[in-house]
């Protein structure tokens, strides 16, 4: 099933995103201390540049893979899966799945959105309540970024954002302020009734 080949692709780009964030932040740990101690470490900042980029391209391939996952999942729900169908792919137990979220039914959401939502293959001993890269749940890190991607970089996807969190946190939506960036590169605060109130100084 080609379900699967997308999961072991996503399974790859995150351990590939999660090496090379573990190199960055040895890397910079040592620029650190050699900073501290007085000594230069002029090829520091190239190889932080050079794992930034290999975590942007592991990312970017999770969005890929999350964005093909996602349609195959949906067609296969279209062409007669069931919920029990994927509980089984993402190797979850169908009835502790219903306790844990009593709405969802064969015909209820896309599976897309189930996995998204409810992070079927995602299984945590240490719950935390975060959703940790470190944990094996390809299906679920996948579709993460692919959904994050849309809600952030698309226009569809910001106004579904705006307009659920006016939904869910209409006093934090009240007082919400939005940030541009003007000709010169400076990034002004607005508030709600399109005052500027502020800028953000770069660090």
């Amino acid at each position: 099933m080609v379900l699967i080949l997308y999961r072991l692709q996503s399974r790859a780009a995150s351990n590939e995103s999660l090496a090379a964030f573990e190199a960055l932040r040895a890397t910079a740990r040592a620029m650190k201390k050699a900073e501290e101690s007085g000594i230069s470490f002029p090829f520091g900042e190239m190889q932080i540049k050079k794992l930034q980029t290999a975590i942007d391209a592991a990312k970017d391939e999770l969005i890929s893979v999350g964005r093909s996952m996602a349609v195959v999942l949906d067609l296969w729900q279209r062409a007669g899966a069931t919920l029990s169908d994927l509980c089984n792919l993402c190797n979850r137990d169908y009835e502790q799945v219903l306790k844990e979220a009593c709405k969802m039914n064969d015909q209820g959401d896309e599976f897309s959105r189930l996995v998204f939502i409810h992070n079927l293959d995602y299984k945590n001993p240490r719950d935390t309540g975060w959703l940790e890269e470190t944990v094996d749940a390809p299906f679920t890190h996948a579709i993460k970024e692919y959904m994050l991607d849309v809600m952030l970089n698309t226009k569809e996807g910001r106004a579904a954002s705006h307009e659920a969190m006016e939904a869910v946190f209409p006093e934090i939506m009240e007082n919400a302020m939005t940030m541009i960036t003007d000709a010169d590169g400076a990034r002004h605060l607005i508030d709600k009734d399109g005052v500027e109130v502020g800028t953000v100084e770069e660090e």
